[in-house]
């Protein structure tokens, strides 16, 4: 069973039982009420989250089956709910989905003990900020109609097409495809551009992403200062004002910094 202090207990925990790691906080941090452990709805959920210690740190756990796969979506999900609650209230580091180790002295021996000196730089480093991430999809009618209208040469093919059967337009069809797409790979990049003009003064860091889906506009993320939260969430609304139509734009967050993780340096050898 998770230990909530840095006491190890002297219960032995069962074989198939393994310790599930979310994340590593500051010591003396509380874990907020109601949160379902990974894998939700299991009857490993009865036992909660609890917390390992040693020194300034803490890893926030749960006990789990060994003997279940993890991998399906919900569980990612719940893995993320956990780490986002905490992070709106203090800063945590998250671990990589579906870390699991033996026990929770193995916790303390194996990931802690050995690490300390670097997920307290890290946590110290991500004290005052939280990410957010701002998604957008685009109205593909709007764009795609903009797109035209904007490009004489796609025009241009779309006439010779226009009433010609497949297979004798078939090279002409794929041009246009491929202009088209051309286009919408420009447009994605000065929107790109565009949302880093309009909110990267109030992030330390941001982090370009690959966009998911055929609509897909945007897709930034942001590390903010906490007390420059509402300000940035401002700047968002007001660009999604101006994209009104044009771009549906999704703010995500506060989470834990999934996207801005200080790197680590290994120790030096002689000096352990």
């Amino acid at each position: 069973m998770s230990a909530e202090t840095t006491e190890s207990t002297e219960e032995t925990q069962p074989e198939n039982i393994g310790s599930y790691v979310y994340g590593i906080l500051r010591s003396g941090q509380r874990i907020p009420e109601g949160l379902e452990p990974v894998p939700p709805g299991s009857e490993d959920a009865e036992h909660g989250l609890g917390l390992v210690s040693a020194g300034p740190i803490a890893a926030v756990v749960s006990d789990i089956s060994t003997d279940r796969p993890l991998g399906k979506r919900e569980d990612l999900l719940a893995h993320e709910r956990v780490l986002n609650a905490i992070a709106a209230e203090t800063p945590i580091l998250p671990m990589r989905f579906g870390a699991v180790v033996s026990d929770d002295d193995a916790v303390r021996e194996e990931l802690l003990d050995p690490h300390q000196d670097y997920f307290a730089r890290a946590l110290d480093e991500i004290a005052d900020y939280v990410e957010f991430s701002l998604r957008g999809d685009y109205e593909q009618d709007v764009v795609l109609g903009r797109i035209v209208e904007e490009n004489p040469a796609i025009q241009d093919l779309r006439e010779r097409i226009r009433g010609v059967d497949e297979d004798a337009s078939y090279y002409d069809r794929i041009k246009l495809g491929e202009a088209i797409s051309q286009a919408v790979d420009t447009l994605r990049e000065n929107d790109a551009n565009a949302v880093l003009d309009a909110l990267e003064r109030y992030a330390r860091a941001t982090v370009v992403k690959e966009v998911g889906g055929e609509n897909g506009a945007v897709h930034v993320a942001f590390l903010v200062r906490r007390d420059h939260r509402t300000d940035f969430e401002r700047a968002v609304d007001d660009l999604g004002d101006a994209w009104s139509g044009r771009v549906d734009l999704r703010l995500l967050g506060p989470t834990a910094c999934f996207d801005f993780l200080p790197e680590y340096e290994a120790p030096d050898e002689e000096g352990g």
